[in-house]
């Protein structure tokens, strides 16, 4: 019999898990991207939250970590330069980017001992997720192959693709960071999840990360965008095969995984060519036509000389400008978020902007107590992605809220000073 349990929460705590609550759905809904009510509403959430925040006793606000105290001075310095430097793009570009900050402090707060909170905004993003995620399929389907490329581009046309429920260029990109946690957690979790009680609350719990994990890969495959589902193949390789943190497993794995997924993409073409032929005449032979379509749609298409002449522009500026940057956003490439930050603000507050968009992967990369191939999937997506295009507010909630809601779960203590007894635990028991 399924009994559940409802934890007893302070009128604070309700509050708190109530901001966030509204501030997940809003960031994941993509028909909630255009309403001004909608973003009226998840500015007075971030304010509640951060009026909570200021009052707890272990708050970030009041006792902030130098991750904070980085993301504050990054978001006072881009607003004080926007002001100092206008240009012809609007300020609300840096919106994104200031909301994506936002939920760094959501994670750092987590890391005072709020795992419960963690596993909350988990399974709350698992529950929302899988809605958007099939409507923007079903786009996809119904629509064209290239609907979340139409969404990319602001217009009427996407604002009327969007409240329909289908997700854009964002929403397939977020999508993608999710790929390690629940590749890993569907391959090697099953059973072991903390804060699920009874066998069918796990089997309910494992059932919703599985079916998270098929949609996420179905809706990279169907959306032909070249790089993600190559970052997506090496995402399943790296947590598949990677299992070991010595040197020389460690070593042949990655070449086995690199190998892999380079003959994987050799012989991806031929394979639906045999399905083609197999399929004719049947009634998935739309389906097999289609999908075979948007990938090599998104090969063919693919601006890679676009892209290259931005990334360029981008560098010749940074290295033009390597102090205070160019200031203005008018001239960067506008295609690499790392790279345009550079160009832009100068190497300390580029470098630190990098660092803020990195340092939880490669936190997670020196942990033992965490998958080696769930960190390095993870970190490879978290570096190469900024790299390549731009970020934005929902890539925030994955890196740094859903990130340490995963290793909640998986029953790893968020706070170091827990870390540190659960390491002597391990070591006086060996």
């Amino acid at each position: 019999m399924l009994k559940l349990r409802w934890p007893r929460l302070s009128r604070a705590q309700l509050l708190r898990r109530a901001a966030l609550a509204y501030l997940i759905v809003w960031v994941l809904s993509p028909p909630l991207g255009y309403g001004a009510i909608w973003r009226v509403l998840a500015v007075l959430a971030m304010l509640l939250w951060l009026a909570l925040e200021a009052l707890a006793t272990r708050g970030v606000l009041l006792r902030p970590s130098w991750w904070v105290l980085g993301a504050v001075v990054f978001v006072l310095y881009t607003a004080f330069i926007e002001w100092l430097v206008p240009d012809s793009s609007a300020v609300n570009r840096q919106f994104s980017i200031w909301i994506m900050l936002f939920f760094l402090l959501v994670g750092e707060s987590f890391r005072r001992g709020r795992d419960d909170d963690a596993r909350f905004c988990f399974w709350l993003i698992l529950l929302v997720l899988p809605i958007w995620m099939f409507t923007t399929l079903r786009g996809l389907e119904t629509i064209g192959a290239d609907v979340s490329r139409a969404i990319s581009r602001t217009s009427d046309e996407a604002k009327q693709l969007t409240e329909e429920g289908i997700g854009g260029f964002g929403f397939v990109y977020t999508v993608l960071l999710f790929v390690p946690f629940l590749a890993h957690l569907t391959l090697w979790a099953r059973g072991r999840l903390v804060g699920l009680t009874g066998k069918w609350q796990k089997r309910l719990g494992y059932g919703l990360i599985a079916a998270n994990c098929l949609l996420a890969l179905a809706l990279l495959l169907r959306a032909g965008y070249s790089i993600a589902l190559l970052l997506t193949a090496f995402a399943l390789a790296f947590v598949f095969l990677i299992r070991s943190r010595r040197l020389l497993p460690f070593a042949m794995s990655l070449c086995l995984s690199g190998l892999l997924v380079l003959v994987g993409g050799l012989a991806l073409g031929p394979i639906f060519d045999i399905l083609q032929g197999v399929a004719s005449g049947t009634e998935y032979s739309t389906k097999v036509r289609d999908v075979q379509a948007s990938l090599e749609g998104g090969q063919s298409t693919g601006t890679l000389a676009m892209r290259v002449d931005r990334y360029q522009r981008s560098a010749r500026l940074f290295m033009e400008n390597p102090v205070l940057g160019t200031l203005t956003f008018n001239d960067v490439g506008k295609h690499s978020a790392i790279l345009d930050r550079f160009a832009q603000y100068g190497f300390a507050f580029g470098l630190l902007f990098l660092l803020l968009i990195t340092y939880i992967p490669l936190a997670m990369l020196r942990d033992r107590r965490v998958p080696i191939g769930l960190a390095l999937a993870f970190l490879t997506i978290a570096i190469t992605h900024p790299m390549t295009n731009n970020v934005f507010m929902s890539w925030g909630l994955v890196l740094y809220v859903f990130s340490y809601g995963t290793l909640a779960v998986m029953g790893i203590p968020l706070e170091r000073r827990c870390r540190a007894r659960v390491d002597e635990g391990v070591i006086a028991h060996a």
